[in-house]
């Protein structure tokens, strides 16, 4: 065999083979290992509020306890914070990144100066029932007596206005309100016939049952419109955190997708955080406040927001000032339905 030299332009020629073949190596050592790290980033931590030990947070726990919001990329640290108005402060001072609370907590917070805004809501209507006492037969009835409720301005004291306007009687002057401080306190006054009447929602609203009140309306028969089981944000965060907040709500959806699918799951996580164990009560919030309410797809509703802005209006005519479309966002859940319909 005869071995000869290679000329000084194959050399040449050789040289600059092996270099095009040294730089497409590196490329492909940098595009995997770049791909190997995108892979491996942890999702992106969100500091997510609840405000009660409710069965209207089943849908949130759901996708906390089946790691649905991670799968698609958020990683919700939950915390309970006991009431929406320090929800709102924690929310304003950057301690939280999201609230889930009513939609009543961003009308009273925008009408303080603050720029908050709901970018989905799990329910359009508010899910209690009405009870009266065993005598009262009807709403008319009610005329010279006593309704409870809460605390002025909360959840059943909307209800309890909503129910005697919708039954032409005026609150205060045909039906006293009485603001008792909670609802185990509106169920002791009704025991002791101080007032006959009030909203009494799950679980309690078994116990009324019990105690031979009537359940004159239920959720169905109030109909009435209310946001709430809201996802509640900065302003700002809409521009800058908007595809760390679709994760979210793709994650939500996910969440409420398993707990039909798989009613068991929903029931252990209501068990773990409601720390309740009885069947009937597992089974009943687990109906209400997803099989029967709870929406799969949580656009704000504006007729629930505008009920809600008419009935603190009531107390505080300077609430009318406000915009409802300045209070909601639904583009988010909109942008995922498109993506949603363009894979199909």
């Amino acid at each position: 065999m005869i071995y000869r030299e290679p000329t000084g332009q194959s050399k040449s020629k050789s040289m600059r083979e092996r270099r095009r073949r040294q730089v497409v190596v590196a490329l492909v050592l940098v595009l995997g290992i770049s791909k190997f790290c995108l892979g491996a980033a942890p999702p992106e931590k969100l500091r997510v509020a609840y405000t009660a030990f409710a069965g209207t947070f089943t849908v949130l726990w759901v996708g906390k306890e089946a790691g649905l919001y991670q799968k698609h990329g958020a990683d919700l640290d939950l915390l309970y914070i006991g009431s929406s108005t320090k929800a709102v402060q924690a929310l304003l001072g950057g301690d939280i990144d999201i609230m889930y609370s009513a939609a009543g907590a961003v009308v009273d917070a925008n009408l303080a100066g603050a720029d908050l805004a709901m970018i989905g809501c799990q329910y359009d209507q508010g899910q209690t029932s009405f009870f009266t006492s065993s005598s009262i037969t009807s709403i008319a009835a009610l005329k010279g007596k006593a309704v409870g409720v809460t605390r002025f301005g909360a959840f059943s004291d909307f209800v309890a206005r909503h129910v005697l306007k919708k039954n032409r009687l005026q609150p205060v002057k045909d039906v006293a309100l009485l603001q008792l401080g909670g609802t185990q306190e509106i169920m002791a006054a009704m025991q002791k016939n101080l007032v006959q009447g009030g909203s009494i929602s799950l679980p309690l609203s078994l116990k009324a049952k019990e105690l031979g009140f009537r359940e004159l309306l239920t959720t169905e028969t109030i109909a009435l419109p209310f946001d709430y089981g809201c996802l509640i944000v900065k302003g700002s965060h809409l521009r800058t955190k908007r595809e760390d907040l679709k994760k979210v709500l793709r994650g939500t959806i996910s969440a409420y997708d398993l707990s039909i699918q798989e009613p068991a799951v929903a029931k252990r996580a209501i068990a773990k955080y409601t720390r309740t164990t009885d069947p009937e009560i597992l089974d009943a919030t687990y109906r209400e406040n997803v099989k029967e309410y709870a929406r799969r797809i949580p656009l704000v509703s504006m007729t629930g927001l505008a009920s809600i802005v008419d009935f603190r209006a009531e107390m505080t005519a300077e609430v009318k000032k406000l915009t409802l479309e300045k209070m909601f966002d639904n583009s988010l859940l909109q942008e995922i339905q498109k993506e949603s319909s363009q894979t199909k």
